[in-house]
């Protein structure tokens, strides 16, 4: 498809002229050097300029005029554009500095670096088409990465990305083109062009669980140094910046409270929870209320302002310190199978399932914003919990009498 100024408004040569005839209201038959025949349409854009656009098919040429009119209409911005996706990406993320989480900002632009500038950056906005998408995601599939090199970037080929990563990219993407379709540089955004399989299948894994032994042979196998922190996560479920970001103000270990206010993000910052949800009381067991008054009476910084879980400095733990100082030595020391951090939390959901506790109150616990969160992540969990005992029930009740008055041979 090609776009052409023409300021009279119609054909802009006799030989045109010559060649080209009106078909009906903004639409024009026009025969090329080569003998084929193509429609153009013409219309004003959004800043007045005559344009012209030419398409193969006068059906193409019809529904064309119409989507055009009908964007105008409801006031759309609808002209020629010359800004890359590069540039355009660079201009919304820095929009959105201010509105996303640090974390997840440095993680979209890691995404628009690694990802989508050495692929798609060079081009104009408002030629990336779904096919494009479909490409980035073909290569990504095939471990095509980009580095640099003497100054070049140049492709190469390694291990296949994940599809979690794939789809993070896909999210971004979609972001920056829904953003210019709000302003009216592209009128569709491609990424929710793509055909369910075109776009990476994500299988969900499966969530580890721990039985009430395993659990008491992982907390007893942690160094002392990081028991305690180790005990709150796998039995409350808070998330790793949370219990990290706990101040002694906010233990209260007479009630079997932790109140969760702030937490701690990858820079060492308290900052506010993600969402209002994530503010809440969260009850402890007396067990675990006398762990962190000893552990309190055994620190060296126990004042109320005093991070629960402090360096040898007085400053909060380092995540990636009590990753491998902490619970990777407790996993081996116990013979566990490998759990990240963020495990912890789905054993303790997924303990807490088992003892019955309800949505509304367990995306509580866990601090969902709503508890459909909640559910979409652990309902096989309820699921297989409900389907087991039911069966159960009914095993019983069908083969129960018939087991316990037959005699062994």
């Amino acid at each position: 498809m090609q776009d052409q100024a023409n300021p009279e408004g119609g054909p802009s040569s006799p030989k045109q002229r010559a060649v080209r005839e009106r078909v009906e209201r903004g639409i024009y038959r026009r025969r090329t050097a080569a003998g084929q025949t193509r429609y153009e349409i013409a219309y004003l854009d959004s800043d007045g300029k005559q344009r012209w656009k030419t398409e193969a098919t006068l059906r193409d040429a019809r529904l064309r005029r119409a989507e055009l009119v009908t964007r105008i209409g409801r006031g759309e911005r609808v002209a020629p554009s010359n800004v890359s996706v590069a540039a355009f990406a660079d201009s919304w993320l820095a929009r959105q500095e201010s509105r996303l989480r640090p974390t997840t900002h440095t993680l979209y632009a890691t995404y628009l670096r690694l990802h989508v500038k050495p692929r798609l950056g060079h081009r104009r906005l408002q030629s990336v088409t779904v096919d494009d998408v479909a490409s980035l995601i073909g290569e990504m599939q095939r471990g095509v990465r980009y580095v640099e090199r003497d100054d070049r970037v140049v492709p190469v080929t390694g291990k296949p990305f994940a599809p979690w990563t794939i789809r993070g990219v896909l999210v971004v993407l979609g972001r920056v083109f829904g953003a210019a379709v709000r302003d009216g540089t592209i009128p569709a955004n491609p990424v929710r062009r793509l055909e369910k399989g075109e776009r990476p299948q994500v299988e969900r894994r499966g969530f580890p669980e721990l039985d009430r032994e395993a659990i008491g042979l992982l907390i007893g196998a942690t160094p002392p140094r990081y028991r305690a922190l180790v005990a709150v996560s796998v039995l409350t479920g808070l998330r790793q910046g949370e219990a990290l970001g706990l101040r002694w103000d906010d233990v209260d270990v007479k009630a079997g409270v932790l109140r969760v206010r702030r937490q701690l993000d990858r820079r060492g910052e308290l900052v506010e929870p993600k969402t209002t949800a994530a503010k809440r009381d969260v009850p402890i067991p007396p067990s675990l209320s006398r762990m962190l008054a000893a552990h309190r009476l055994a620190s060296l910084h126990s004042a109320g302002s005093d991070f629960v879980f402090a360096s040898e400095r007085g400053g909060p733990m380092h995540h990636r310190n009590i990753v491998r100082r902490g619970l990777e030595k407790a996993l081996a020391m116990a013979q566990l199978p490998h759990l990240s951090w963020h495990d912890l939390r789905h054993v303790a959901a997924s303990y807490l399932i088992a003892e019955g506790a309800s949505v509304a109150y367990l995306s509580r616990l866990l601090g969902h914003a709503t508890p459909a969160i909640t559910l979409s992540t652990y309902a096989h969990v309820y699921a297989r919990v409900e389907h087991d005992d039911r069966t159960r029930d009914q095993m019983e009740a069908a083969f129960g009498d018939v087991l316990a008055t037959r005699k062994p041979s």
